[in-house]
């Protein structure tokens, strides 16, 4: 049996003033394969309760100094042992004593003198019911955690996802309804439409993307690739879009061919939001600078902009989900706040690592390390 607070081998605390009830108890617990400790006073068995966290206590009821009531009473009103489950273990056997053993918080009593057989059954039950409980209470924190996930997740969609639809909407109403609308009109208009339609389909591939990897359904594939080309057709595609904001994209590398062992999706994913964060970002007329070096150990892509850089609270949280940063986009494109934190993840899943090196106000440069086999 496992520990219900990650011990292989449950833990017990012993609280008892008479040494030979000591003796036979442990020797008992001790045979059942569990670990023990003991407190033969009141004040020492709370010090020692809230030191080692027990995953059970047996208590003796009447101790001189502080009774086991008292004792049960300081235990339930303490955050850290108040969960740890109760079994009185005693010569007192009123009606009386028994109900207000389990009104203070006990889940058992057992009575002295007691059946072997019978503290094995009762000892290992409640210590599996614990065990039970506590993985009910980690899964609903985990429910929970979820469903506040998939409310942050709904209200993100809401959000970010009407606008572009209304946008769409009315300017179909406007092609439609103008039947002598010019050709610029027109294409300007349709220009509107593609824009809203990247912003919402970039938003739902990154929602796919977080589900993908909180699911565990994201797999690498490790194979030789030559990761110059993975670079080249990430710098190809965001050339004409860094052009249109009049940002200059250089990519020059000095060897054709580099390979190493790597998932090329997920390395094509890291680049994509990284360069792509980076044309967002940069202002017009300044540069992207995209570069490749190689090491003995690794090879190091780095990703260079112009843009506004991280403050320091930016660095803290950049990697994290949902997360709006200081910068805004300089020509009014769309951020989900999943980009980095998605970057994040695949790259620990292809045993890579990413740094960056920023000055607020004056850009930003990331490096992707990759280790070579």
């Amino acid at each position: 049996m496992n520990s219900i607070i990650g011990r292989e081998i449950p833990l017990i605390l012993i609280i008892d003033d008479n040494p030979a009830n000591i003796t036979l108890i442990s020797s008992h617990v001790k045979k059942q394969g569990y670990e023990f400790s003991i407190a033969t006073n009141g004040t020492r068995a709370l010090e020692l309760a809230d030191e080692i966290m027990p995953d059970l206590i047996l208590l003796d009821v009447m101790m001189p100094g502080m009774s086991g009531f008292e004792v049960i009473e300081k235990l339930k009103e303490n955050e850290k042992t108040k969960m740890i489950p109760v079994i009185f273990l005693t010569a007192a056997t009123g009606q009386d004593d028994m109900v207000k053993g389990f009104h203070l918080g006990a889940v058992d009593y057992i009575t002295k003198p007691f059946n072997a057989s019978e503290l094995y059954a009762r000892v290992r039950t409640h210590l599996q019911l614990q065990q039970y409980q506590r993985r009910i209470n980690q899964d609903n924190i985990v429910l929970e955690r979820l469903n506040n996930e998939k409310n942050e997740i709904l209200g993100i969609v809401a959000h970010d996802l009407k606008n572009p639809i209304y946008n769409i909407s009315m300017l179909a109403k406007l092609i439609l309804s103008d039947k002598n609308m010019s050709r610029d009109d027109v294409e300007e208009y349709s220009s509107d439409i593609i824009f809203s339609t990247e912003k919402m389909l970039q938003l739902i591939m990154d929602l796919l993307d977080v589900n993908a990897i909180a699911t565990g359904k994201i797999y690498v594939q490790i194979e030789e690739y030559n990761i110059i080309r993975i670079i080249s057709e990430v710098a190809s595609l965001f050339t004409e879009r860094a052009k249109k904001k009049d940002i200059t994209l250089h990519w020059n590398p000095e060897e054709a061919v580099i390979n190493i062992q790597t998932d090329s999706r997920a390395l094509l994913h890291i680049l994509d939001n990284i360069v792509s964060n980076a044309v967002k970002y940069t202002f017009p007329g300044k540069n992207i600078f995209i570069d490749i070096k190689r090491t003995n150990k690794e090879v190091v892509i780095t990703v260079k902009d112009e843009g506004p850089g991280f403050s320091e609270s930016d660095k803290e949280k950049m990697f994290t989900r949902y997360q709006k940063l200081t910068a805004q986009p300089t020509g009014g494109e769309h951020s989900s706040g999943l980009g980095l934190s998605i970057v994040k993840k695949y790259v620990e899943l292809i045993n890579a690592k990413i740094e960056l090196d920023t000055i607020f106000g004056e850009g930003s440069t990331f490096y992707i390390k990759l280790p070579i086999n």
